[in-house]
């Protein structure tokens, strides 16, 4: 009898085991797998946004048209001479935006990654930023704050991120905007939507070792009561000063490091 009662437990433990197994939240892409720990379930929302997130940004940059801009608009130009691109989307106006950053691609991936803390201490377009969880390795949920742009005041935002380094070198990284109860909209601040973000970094082929080739595209919806025209420059000025900022930053880092 009591052989059996330790079978019968036995049993129920490896039920119960397999069931938490089962139950985990995961994500695979490019061989690797993030996978929520049992405390951190309560985001699995946040990795799935994420992680659909991260099937567009692969489909865009998987896009020959993407490259070639067939289909895209020129919008403006940045001060360094990269040019910004828009395409009317159901959604809304999407942008993008290729530049070269100083420096190797790893550094590049790792101070987007884990830099955005110290964002507003260098990019002016930035009020705040912070990581409020860190899911996994490759995944988290952050926010932050942009500054008035033109005749818009500022926005917040609450997403989550996922990364992937590129089996041909480089790095690809998502991020989309998730509802979080523990971080309401900012006082001042009007919660926008972000559908997608989408960074691809590669080494630059003129000179791999010390630059790095660098797109980005965005989609969003900055809420509030605004007039599609006043969205349609706001969103390509919020690109091109993003972008005027982070060839400044990381020419600032590589001097730090020579």
């Amino acid at each position: 009898v009591l052989q059996m009662r330790i079978i019968r437990t036995s049993l129920i433990f490896i039920l119960l085991l397999a069931n938490e197994v089962l139950a985990a939240s995961s994500a695979t892409f490019y061989g690797i797998t993030d996978t929520l720990k049992p405390e951190d379930e309560k985001y699995a929302n946040a990795l799935f946004t994420a992680a659909e997130a991260f099937k567009e940004a692969d489909a865009l940059f998987d896009d020959e048209d993407f490259f070639a801009r067939r289909g895209w608009s020129k919008e403006t130009t940045t001060d360094d001479g990269d040019v910004v691109y828009g395409k009317s989307t159901p959604k809304g106006k999407m942008v993008t935006v290729s530049t070269i950053l100083d420096g190797h691609v790893d550094v590049a991936m790792n101070e987007v990654w884990t830099g955005i803390d110290v964002l507003p201490t260098w990019n002016p377009n930035i009020n705040y930023a912070s990581i409020l969880v860190s899911m996994t390795n490759y995944t988290d949920i952050v926010t932050y704050g942009n500054a008035d742009v033109l005749f818009v005041s500022g926005r917040d935002f609450v997403s989550s991120r996922l990364y992937r380094p590129l089996p041909t070198g480089g790095y690809r990284m998502a991020t989309r905007s998730v509802a979080l109860a523990e971080k309401p909209e900012a006082k001042g601040k009007v919660r926008a939507h972000l559908y997608l973000g989408a960074v691809q970094f590669r080494p630059d082929p003129k000179n791999p070792e010390n630059r790095t080739r660098c797109d980005v595209a965005m989609l969003v919806d900055l809420k509030g009561l605004l007039p599609k025209f006043i969205v349609n420059q706001v969103v390509p000025k919020i690109m091109s000063l993003d972008t005027e900022y982070n060839v400044k930053h990381f020419k600032e880092l590589t001097k730090k490091t020579e």
